[in-house]
Formats: C-alpha cells, structure tokens, sequence
C-alpha cells in the first residue's frame, strides 16, 4: 500500500531527526574525550586545608577559573584558578594557585569561628554579676559574649540568690543559649525594741511582735514598727549573700505632736525654733514644748506663728505672707531714661513703689556711658537712688590705666591736660632759627606718650631684619616704617589705625582713631616744654643755660674730635647713643626728650607763617607730603641752637641719629 505524501513527509522528517541525535552524540563524545585527556595531560594539584582535623569535612569549590575539583586535587584547564575552602565552624577561605604552584600541594588555612554564648536570668534588676574563668565581665541580666574555643568556668552572682557555676567546653563556631534558674538565698532577721513589744510589718503585712526572729529569702525589705504611745519608725534591711544574718535593735521615741501646715506662696522657707525645715504637709514637733514655727520668702512679709501641743495631738497652721513693698527715689544728673528689670519707667527723677525683692536698675542717655545699680527695696526706709552718667568719652578716660606697656613692651604714659603751649621762639631769643614759628596750640585731648622713644627690641618684632643693641632707640629708620610700626601696633592691640599705607606711600590718616601714631609737633613740644612745669621752659631741664648732670645724652666733652661742636665741662658718660632712660627724668616724666636722638613727628614739614592772634587745637595734621618735622636734639647736638626745645627741623630720609617716639589718643573723636 502505497503512503500519501503527508505521511511520507513525517517519516522523512524522523530519519533527519534520527541522524542529527546521532551526530549530536558522537560530537558529546569527542569533546568528553578531549576533555578527559586534557584532564589526563594536566598535573592535579592536591589541596590540603588546615588544621588537619576538618581537611576532611572541608569542602572546596572552584571561585574563578576553568577548572574541577576532584577528591581535594585541583585539575585546571587556565594559567590560574581560585578557590574556596569552608568548614563548619571556620571562617571560609579564598587562595590563588597560580600554574607555577600547579601539581604541588596547595594548603589552606581556615581560622576557627568564635563561639557565641548567651545566658540569661528571669531576673529584672540588672544586678547579676557574670565571671568567666572568676573574672568580672558584665552585670546584667543576660551575658551575651564571643569566645576562643577552649574549656571555661562561668558563673553567675546575684545578691539575693546563690550563685550558679557552669564549664562549658567551647568548639569553633559553637552556640550556646540557655536560661539559668537561681535560687534565692536563705536568711534571717532578727529584731528587737526598746520598749518591747513593738508590732513589726515587713513590706506591709505585720509577722510578730519584737523581740523576734524569721527567716527570710534574699532580698530587699521594708520595716515597719510601731507602738501606741510611740513615733512609728520605718526602716529598710537587704539579705544578701554577704549579709544573710542581719539583727536590728530600735529604741523607740515617745510620739510628737503633729502640725498641719499650708503656706501661700509656695517657695519659701520654714523654720521651727529657728531650724530651716523642709515645707511638708506634715510637720512633727516635740509634745508639750512651745514650738515657733516662721514662714519667709523674699518680697513679703514673714509671718511666725506659736504653738504647744500635747502628745499625739494635731493642729491646722496656715502662713499667707502679705507682699512688701518699699519706696525709692531714682536720679540721675543729667536726665536719664530708667529701666528697672528689663521694662522701661520713665525719665529721672522717678518716686517709685517696688517690689521687696532685688531690683536692677539702667540708666540710658545717649552719647553717655550707661550704668547699672542693684537694690532691694525695703517697707521699713525709703531707699534712694542717684548715678552721674558720664560721657563715653569721661568714662573712657576713668578707665585709662595712668601707664601700661604696649603690645611690643614699651611703656605709654598717660596725659590729661588743659592747657596751652607758645610754640617756636622770638628773634630775640639766642640760638632762635627763622623757621620756629610763634604758634599757640591748646592740649586738651588725653593721650598716651611713650615714657621713652622705641628701642630696637621693640621694632625688630615688627621688622625681622632690623639690628641693634636690644635697649638702644631704634634709628635709620624711616617716618614711614616708624609709622608702618605704629599700624602694626594698634592691629594687635585691637586698636584702630591712624594710618592707611598704599604700597610705599601714606594716601590717608584716620584724625579720629585712637591707634597708635607719632607724636604731634605740638604735643612733643608741650611734654618737653610744658608738661610737669608751671611755666614754659626753654630747655628741656629748665631756662638754665648750665646742663644739670645726666640731664641729656649729648656732644659732651668725650665727642670732642668727632663732632663739629660739642658742650665742654660737661659728661654724660656716652660718647655715641646711649640706652634708652640712661639719664634722669625729665620734669614731663618722660626720658630723653633733650637728648639721645631726635625724634620723627606726626606733622609734615611746612614753612608756612600760623596767623597772628590764632589758637590752635590738638588736632593732627592731615596733610600729605614727604618731608616731615623732626624734634629735639641728640648725642651729636652741640650748640645752644639745637639744645633748645623750640628747635625743629624737617627731614625725608632716614638717618643714624633719629629715633621716634610714640603717641595715641585715649579715645578716638575730637
């Protein structure tokens, strides 16, 4: 019977099928031959893991590499593989075998997994003690703890129970969780009462009468005795492990008396014969006594009150203290606002009510300091009240110290003048030079002169590179580095400078600031002519033309030679530049104003006529130019020119012969 065409379809379709599963097989079979050979043709490498006690349980798996593990050996197919030891109770382990390790032994070393013991207690109180091996490791109701495998002896210690000791024989990665039952220890109390008979409660429930004895497990108790006649006592005992047998004796106390005490306001203080009590609903006193109980608080009236009660008897006392009030007079020269606690009152002069109690009160005017006075009003006076307020800048003075050292170590000594200065000097005045302008200028502003001029160990804290003997003035120093130093200066003392410097030029001066700075002309004329002197001098030591000894460092008899002119007869025992205060002290107070070397001014060096009939104040000068005004004389001044303290001259260069001196104002502002 010949097939159709669609069955002859489905039987050729299952020859196909038939002849692929064959050549499918026949190919599994050459690539598991490959294989096998490749196997065949590597080196196994043998793994070993340590310790030798689990290298048989271990297991091991390939992590990375084209490889197979068969019995511990390592057959690999790449120039490297990675594999991964584990053990129950090990850490797992990862190593690299590189080709050159292949077919050698390759050992792994798994370290051992902590164990993990938890024990715990049904207690609550966190007062067990844990000891592993007798030593403390925690206190508290579960010990939860990792240990090295080994053998160990825990016990757990609890005051009110016996304690519970167990060995426990750890294995890597062991667990241990279990629950101990501790059982309370067994003590006794024994108490007796002075008079006997005593009812004794413990934690409420009444057990006998005293003398008596009971048994009692671990634990905290609560003591109750009590007796008619008699004050109850309560007392508290613990039976621990270390005090299992605990005796008590009590000698009771006739009863008191009783006081019901309520008090308005609340917040004060109670006292009974003069003892500050605790404020209780419930005050005991001693039964047939006169007792005196007071009640005070500030800001009222305390209030006592007597009372004489007889054993047991009670009675209701009630303080209701009546707020104090006191009268005070508040005033203030000039008119000022007034703040008392924080709240505005008014203006001065108040008449005031006030609470008892301490008042703060603040007094405010503006462009004036303000103060602040603390004081507690009183029923019984009326209390008063009274402050001068101060401008900021009188209370800027007050507070000046008369000198201090600078931030560099030099000392500043305070001036507070009022007073006036004839500067220059009159064409008929022998030595006078055309350019000593008659100029009278008023010196009333306070402000600080250095009692001597800078010394070189002052300056090179500012100017690393500057030399010289530490107590020499420091000189060869320019108006601008002297004011450079001055900036400087008043940066570290918080102070606000006077100058602004741009680079090698001052392009402007702050005439309100109360840094440092250089002496004006006019003020280094007044110290050195005026300060300290009831009249004007011509010389720094006076109108004598005969120099007083060490009243100046100067060309004296040991320059002769070296210097043009020189004072003859006279010694100051310098033949150069001398320490800063070698000679006396000048009548201002200062040194060496006469002498040693000239000093840099604040001012520029003007030829310019002052008006006739003018007075000048104590300003300083703004003008900007290079040349500025150099004072006094120094240790190569020889003639009656220089020597006088009306000399001046201008300079614009450094030289060895001048030093500077400084100045400030106390406050800044005109």
């Amino acid at each position: 019977m010949q097939m159709s065409e669609f069955n002859q379809a489905i039987e050729a379709a299952k020859r196909q099928q038939r002849r692929m599963l064959l050549w499918l097989g026949l190919g599994f079979i050459v690539v598991a031959c490959f294989v096998a050979a490749a196997l065949i043709a590597s080196r196994a490498t043998p793994i070993q893991v340590l310790p030798e006690t689990i290298n048989q349980d271990a297991q091991i798996n390939v992590s990375r590499g084209l490889a197979l593990i068969i019995d511990h050996h390592l057959y690999s197919l790449s120039d490297s593989a990675e594999v991964e030891a584990s053990a129950p109770g090990y850490q797992t382990a990862k190593q690299r075998i590189s080709e050159s390790s292949f077919g050698k032994v390759t050992q792994i070393t798994l370290e051992p997994l902590p164990a993990q013991v938890v024990l715990k207690t049904s207690l609550e109180d966190n007062k067990t003690s844990w000891y592993i091996d007798k030593k403390l490791t925690a206190i508290s109701n579960t010990l939860e703890t990792s240990l090295e495998r080994g053998d160990y002896s825990i016990t757990a210690s609890h005051p009110y129970f016996e304690p519970i000791s167990e060995n426990y024989a750890l294995k890597p990665g062991d667990v241990v969780e279990k629950t101990l039952s501790m059982t309370p220890i067994s003590g006794e109390l024994s108490l007796s009462t002075q008079p006997a008979g005593a009812a004794v409660s413990i934690d409420g429930e009444e057990v006998g009468q005293a003398p008596m004895s009971t048994s009692l497990p671990g634990g905290r108790y609560s003591l109750q005795i009590h007796k008619a006649g008699f004050e109850t006592i309560t007392d508290s005992i613990d039976i621990t492990q270390t005090a299992k047998q605990v005796s008590r004796q009590y000698r009771l106390q006739a009863e008191r008396a009783r006081v019901n005490v309520s008090v308005s306001p609340v917040g004060g203080t109670l006292t009974v014969n003069g003892i500050d009590t605790p404020v209780a609903d419930v005050i005991k006193i001693e039964a047939n006594q006169d007792a005196v109980l007071k009640y005070k608080k500030s800001g009222y009236f305390s209030q006592s009150q007597r009372v004489n009660l007889k054993q047991g008897e009670s009675t209701d006392l009630n303080f209701e203290l009546k707020k104090e009030m006191g009268k005070v007079v508040i005033e203030s020269t000039p008119q000022a606002s007034v703040t008392i606690s924080g709240k505005a009152i008014g203006q001065t002069p108040l008449n005031l009510t006030l609470d008892a109690l301490p008042q703060t009160i603040r007094f405010d005017l503006a462009g004036y300091r303000s103060e602040t006075r603390t004081i507690t009003p009183t029923a019984k006076s009326t209390s008063s009240v009274s402050v001068n307020l101060l401008t900021e800048k009188q209370a800027r003075l007050q507070e000046a110290p008369r000198s201090y050292k600078t931030y560099a170590g030099d000392e500043m000594q305070l001036f507070t003048a009022n007073d006036t200065i004839i500067m220059g000097a009159e064409r008929s005045e022998a030595g006078q030079r055309a350019n000593e302008f008659i100029r009278k200028v008023t010196i009333n502003r306070p402000f600080y002169a250095g009692v001597h001029e800078v010394s070189n160990q002052s300056y090179a804290q500012f100017d690393k590179s500057h030399s010289g003997g530490p107590n020499l003035p420091a000189t060869s120093v320019s108006w601008l580095e002297a004011v450079r130093y001055a900036n400087w200066l008043s940066q570290a003392e918080d102070l606000t400078p006077v100058y602004k410097i741009n680079g090698n030029s001052v392009t402007h001066i702050n005439d309100q600031a109360d840094g440092y700075r250089l002496l004006t002309e006019a003020e280094w004329e007044w110290l050195a002519r005026k300060a300290g002197r009831s009249a004007q001098t011509v010389f720094v030591w006076g109108n004598d033309k005969t120099i007083p000894p060490k009243a100046a460092n100067i060309a004296d008899e040991s320059a002769k030679g070296s210097v043009t002119h020189y004072v003859p007869r006279y010694n100051d025992g310098y033949a150069g530049v001398a320490p800063v205060k070698s000679m006396k002290r000048e009548l201002s107070g200062l040194f060496d104003m006469g002498g040693n070397v000239s000093e840099w001014t604040h001012d520029s060096y003007s030829l310019t006529v002052p008006k006739q009939g003018r007075t000048y104040s104590q300003t300083l000068d703004t003008t900007l130019v290079d040349e500025h005004v150099v004072k006094g004389a120094n240790w190569r001044s020889g003639t009656l020119t220089e020597l006088r303290a009306s000399y001046r001259d201008g300079a614009s260069q450094p030289r060895d012969d001048i030093g500077f001196r400084l100045g400030r104002f106390v406050y800044g502002g005109q």
